[in-house]
């Protein structure tokens, strides 16, 4: 008997560590975890996309544009061309789970990563976050972008509210008085990456405008000027990326050494 008295206490014990702790009154814990109800009920069905983009980066005083355009059926399989200027193709990348191929046509090299971390990184673009995880976020799927459970929740200046996330990518996100988020950082206390998420009039909840920046001084800014709804998928060859016979194919942490 006591053993089983003793394995319910742990029970609940447990059940109780898993719950989100939130600060103030119950009228302000109520408030922040209907707020997080809200974020969690604005997630996109998946849908073909096709995303036209302009990314500034760099560290003050030293930043370079480039345009993008970026396409995927909402699955995992993703495309990114990077150019430099009319019809000027710097990189050509796809991912596909966790396999990441990256093409560089003035190099003709192509450089492959497999993991769950962020290659954008590796390839020298501020963006802490893989391909996908970037399109649920462009795509107004906000959970599955930056998880569905918290761990903390706070309030904030400007009706605003701070949620301390459970998993990946982890950090503290803040969400407006609609649940939409409006922020991001990856440390709570200010090192790391930060985001700040911006949106237009004519499409309130979609991102038009994500302004990073990180401690050690680099930055970018990723404008959304263009957005495109295809009728029908993506077919299996736009979604493809060929390489020309006989190019070069290196791991990415080559790249870093050129």
């Amino acid at each position: 008997m006591k053993k089983i008295l003793l394995f319910c206490c742990l029970a609940l014990l447990c059940a109780c560590a898993r719950q989100p702790v939130t600060e103030g009154g119950p009228d302000d814990q109520a408030a922040l975890e209907q707020r997080w109800k809200h974020f969690a009920a604005q997630d996109r069905p998946q849908a073909p996309y096709r995303l036209h983009m302009s990314l500034r980066f760099g560290t003050e005083g030293d930043t370079r544009r480039v345009t993008a355009l970026f396409w995927g059926n909402g699955e995992r399989g993703l495309r990114l061309d990077v150019m430099a200027g009319v019809g000027a193709v710097m990189a050509k990348v796809l991912e596909d789970g966790q396999h990441f191929l990256a093409y560089s046509p003035g190099e003709n090299t192509a450089y492959f990563y497999q993991g769950a971390t962020t290659p954008l990184l590796q390839l020298g673009v501020p963006v802490p976050f893989t391909l996908s995880r970037l399109a649920d976020l462009l795509n107004g799927r906000y959970p599955a972008a930056f998880g569905r459970s918290h761990t903390h929740a706070q309030a904030a200046a400007e009706n605003k509210a701070h949620y301390d996330l459970d998993g990946k990518p982890g950090g503290r996100l803040t969400l407006n008085a609609a649940g939409l988020p409006v922020g991001w950082q990856e440390q709570a206390n200010g090192t790391g990456w930060r985001m700040e998420i911006a949106y237009a009039d004519d499409a309130p909840t979609l991102p038009s405008r994500l302004t990073l920046s990180h401690s050690n001084g680099k930055k970018a800014v990723l404008l959304v000027k263009q957005r495109e709804v295809p009728a029908v998928p993506f077919a299996k060859e736009q979604m493809a990326l060929p390489l020309p016979q006989g190019t070069p194919l290196l791991p990415l942490a080559k790249f870093k050494q050129r």
